[in-house]
């Protein structure tokens, strides 16, 4: 956002103006760079495996614990340091001297991959999907494995495939592997970056862009505000207002995407901010992208992305059909006490008709309580919940659904969209 914009939430940061010194800024950096660069070079220098050259094939691992790629570590293979895994193994007749390709999905933190001793590959940080390619399978062979950890929980995404792809076919890499510590770290502090310093990316990459006209702006929302979601709902609608303000554009189509199910950051809170991105639909001509099931939940930065992409293509033709707020799945808009025991809720469904599945929980919580709610029915746009007689609703109790960082829908329109997660007030 503008400097303007972040003066107006209150939200600038005592060191903005500093940031504005050049010469401040580049100690900064330069501070940041003598420690990321230490940093590395004492992960190489105390790392037994490269002195013993672990990598060689003719290595002597027999004494080495085994381990499996598709099962959560012991916690002693996890904190910060360096890892070694080692595997032999063997390939059919009839794919000798042709190409492979191995996946193992994501790693963290870092990798080097060697195959009979020669490296062929390797990523510095966890979010990219690891895929090598072998120029010409042999018959047998030892994969090498150096993982460096550089902030707990490291390892090896076990949800992944593990994978040896030659051609049309695939060798399952999950088991026999061979693991074993190299060298013992402290945790690494985090590597500065000045674009994500307040103004930076506004100044550099949107505002130059006042002069073009758009159709639409799509924007897919990352993790970064779930640590702190509260009014994150008023920053949103002071983005968008400003950016349509910006381009002169006071009617341009804005398309959120909602965040998915993930549950890597177990400090953050996705579904409060799932909420608050829903606050957003009040202003005209926005639209709502629901991602429950797209996601991953062991990865931060999920692979399918398609999918996501033909959900904002429907949000874009909808948008001008709905133009005060449009959600491509089912939108709860309220929960009513109809009698005692009974809450009624009503949703907004776009012209689309919706299923709840059978057998699922809502939630009710009220007074720092928990409680499942496995008795209810459908009733066209409504959902008729059954509390239990003995439960007595208070002043703050609300209905929640898949209210957590990782849930799995069980509401879902006639397209196949999801409903967006929720938490009602009880009227």
């Amino acid at each position: 956002m503008s400097e303007e914009s972040l003066n107006k939430l209150n939200s600038l940061p005592p060191s903005y103006n500093a940031l504005k010194n050049k010469e401040y800024l580049k100690e900064i950096q330069n501070l940041d760079k003598f420690y990321q660069d230490n940093y590395q070079k004492l992960c190489e220098e105390i790392d037994e495996g490269l002195h013993q050259s672990w990598q060689d094939p003719n290595f002597d691992d027999r004494n080495w614990p085994e381990i499996s790629l598709s099962e959560t570590w012991n916690e002693k293979y996890t904190f910060p340091g360096t890892l070694w895994l080692r595997k032999r193994l063997q390939i059919p007749d009839r794919f000798i001297g042709k190409e492979g390709e191995l996946r193992f999905g994501t790693m963290t933190d870092a990798d080097v991959i060697y195959v009979n001793g020669n490296k062929i590959g390797n990523t510095g940080y966890k979010y990219p999907p690891r895929n090598y390619k072998i120029s010409k399978l042999r018959k047998s062979f030892t994969i090498a494995i150096r993982l460096k950890i550089y902030n707990a929980p490291g390892g090896i995404t076990h949800s992944k495939p593990h994978i040896l792809l030659f051609g049309e076919n695939r060798l399952d890499l999950n088991y026999g592997w061979k693991i074993r510590r190299s060298s013992t770290l402290p945790e690494r502090h985090k590597e500065y970056f000045i674009n994500y310093e307040p103004t930076d990316l506004y100044n550099g990459m949107i505002a130059t862009l006042q002069k073009l006209k758009f159709a639409a702006i799509l924007w897919y929302q990352g993790e970064s505000d779930a640590g702190s979601p509260q009014n994150y709902g008023p920053r949103f609608r002071e983005l968008i207002e400003s950016w349509r303000k910006l381009f002169k554009q006071p009617n341009l189509p804005f398309l959120y995407v909602q965040l998915p199910n993930c549950d890597t950051e177990k400090d953050a809170d996705w579904a409060r901010l799932r909420e608050e991105q829903k606050e957003v639909l009040k202003i005209s001509r926005t639209a709502m992208v629901v991602t429950i099931g797209d996601g991953e939940d062991d990865d931060l930065h999920p692979l399918n992305k398609k999918d996501v992409a033909h959900k904002l293509l429907n949000a874009y033709h909808n948008v001008k059909l709905f133009p005060n707020g449009y959600c491509i799945g089912p939108l709860a808009k309220e929960a009513i006490q109809a009698k005692k025991n009974v809450i009624i809720l009503s949703f907004e469904t776009f012209g689309k008709k919706f299923n709840v599945e059978k057998n699922k929980d809502f939630e009710l919580f009220q007074g720092g309580h928990s409680y499942k709610v496995r008795d209810y029915r459908q009733v066209e746009e409504q959902i008729i919940l059954e509390l239990p007689a003995t439960l007595s609703l208070q002043p703050d109790a609300k209905v929640r659904y898949n209210w957590s960082n990782a849930p799995q829908a069980f509401i879902w329109n006639e397209e196949g969209y999801p409903a967006s997660p929720f938490g009602l007030n009880i009227q």
